[in-house]
């Protein structure tokens, strides 16, 4: 009985022993696995999250399906979600003071800081393109509650590239503005409220060099609280989104047509996503945004300052697939 109760009490030191020698492995390797990735989206550019987000964004529900507890371990020191690549991005985000409401110029005369965003994929636009996106005010930012400063910081830039993507994907050619607007404001000695004056210029170039355009996607950010700019649908968070028009131009009848079919087309495929179409005019607006260049011009707000990279990015998913829809059917009318 003495001998069996001293292997006992020796194979119970052993396993204490492998569960602590386990332990600190694991507690190794964890700290070893947080420092590097930290280390590395310190050192991440915005046009390398980029490509990382686009690469696995789409596998975000299969990853957290494989997800356990050394992946919930390392989302609870570290406030990363190795099943959401966003979540690098998060970390990456600057804290800056929100700039003035995207959809009211009103009579804006500072300039906000450029968060211009170059093109991780600026070696592949399509050879014809029929969608431009653009982003009248590039420095509109998403969520950086709680967040330390780092190099990569998400904004409606962001967006355009992100649904650039998804579009090329469908089959549907598409380009983004890459002129800096905001460089572009300080160069001509231009206040704030002539950022539509900018692009209103960059969409004449852009449709001077390529002929086969004929959808133009002015992408915004809203300035509004996060239980207005959000959604649920499903096992999914999402950014809303909202429709500008404006009644000042003299055609706007024709961009509110194109404007209304796509928000019935949300509505029934998304309920809830959009927050429907806001008409705009008289004095403190800007009243056109540029939707007189064009009959099939629309301005979309996507979400708002308290949205995350992830919630934008489940939208562009729902964007790119309207979009698609309504320009297959579109031209198949032509």
């Amino acid at each position: 009985m003495k001998k069996i109760r001293k292997m006992k009490m020796k194979n119970s030191r052993k396993h204490r022993y492998m569960k602590c020698k386990l332990f600190f492995i694991v507690a190794l390797f964890s700290f070893s696995f947080c420092f590097t990735l930290r280390y590395f989206s310190k050192n991440m550019d915005n046009e390398q999250f980029l490509r990382l987000l686009l690469q696995n964004g789409s596998s975000h529900l299969e990853l957290k399906e494989k997800s356990n507890f050394f992946s919930d371990f390392i989302a609870l020191i570290t406030d990363i979600d190795i099943s959401k690549p966003a979540t690098l991005l998060q970390l990456n985000m600057n804290e800056e003071e929100l700039p003035t409401s995207s959809d009211d110029d009103k009579d804006i005369d500072s300039i906000p800081s450029s968060n211009y965003v170059k093109d991780p994929y600026d070696n592949q636009a399509p050879t014809e393109p029929i969608v431009y996106l653009y982003n009248t005010h590039q420095s509109e930012e998403y969520s950086t509650d709680n967040l330390a400063s780092y190099n990569v910081k998400p904004t409606v830039m962001m967006t355009s590239y992100i649904l650039r993507e998804k579009l090329n994907n469908n089959g549907i050619p598409t380009i983004v503005e890459e002129n800096d607007v905001t460089e572009f404001l300080r160069t001509n000695n231009w206040n704030y409220a002539s950022s539509y004056k900018v692009t209103k210029l960059l969409m004449e170039d852009a449709y001077s060099k390529n002929s086969t355009l004929n959808y133009f996607v002015d992408l915004h950010r809203d300035s509004v609280n996060k239980n207005i700019s959000s959604t649920t649908i499903g096992d999914k968070k999402y950014a809303k989104i909202l429709f500008i028009v404006g009644l000042e131009n003299p055609n706007y009848a024709q961009n509110l047509k194109m404007t209304e079919t796509l928000n019935e087309q949300f509505n029934e495929k998304y309920p809830g996503l959009s927050r429907g179409i806001y008409k705009k005019q008289g004095s403190g607006v800007n009243g056109v945004y540029n939707q007189d260049f064009h009959p099939n011009t629309i301005l979309i707000e996507v979400g708002g300052q308290y949205n995350t990279i992830d919630e934008v990015f489940n939208t562009c998913e729902a964007i790119s697939e309207v979009l698609t829809e309504y320009i297959k059917g579109d031209m198949n009318e032509e």
